[in-house]
């Protein structure tokens, strides 16, 4: 039953992040080409005063039920590369490692002041596609 609620909690808050990466890739740039920079201006706004409230503790849920779930299929008892399914589990931590640097370099330039690099510019994308290649990894974990 633990692990069960784990999971669901884990499930929720996936939802949450990548359904926020969707829309700041897919859905807010319509906003900025039909109705223009300044409503677009302000509806960011607007939705980034709330996110910075729900994303940080909702991205640290999601990492840590995933690492309670890691370790039930990557332990000292299991071993690490035994099984298909432990392969599959390290390249999904691969990637949620690839977009907490990509966040983790996007904090240190805002904070700094500092200008990303081009390739940054585009992080979200990034983030969406990793965070779609992770979710279908996680259903293809347990198949292969």
């Amino acid at each position: 039953m633990e692990y069960t609620l784990v999971q669901i909690i884990h499930l929720l808050c996936a939802i949450i992040f990548i359904g926020f990466i969707f829309a700041d890739v897919v859905i807010f740039p319509v906003i900025k080409n039909k109705l223009g920079e300044e409503t677009y201006t302000n509806t960011i706004n607007a939705i980034v005063s709330r996110g910075l409230k729900i994303y940080p503790p909702i991205v640290l849920i999601l990492i840590a039920s995933g690492g309670y779930m890691f370790t039930k299929y990557i332990n000292s008892e299991l071993g690490v590369f035994n099984t298909s399914l432990q392969w599959i589990l390290l390249l999904k931590l691969l990637l949620v490692l690839l977009i907490v640097l990509g966040v983790i370099y996007t904090m240190y330039c805002k904070l700094t002041k500092k200008e990303s690099v081009a390739f940054m510019q585009r992080f979200h994308l990034y983030a969406l596609i990793l965070s779609i290649a992770i979710v279908i990894l996680a259903k293809l974990m347990f198949v292969v």
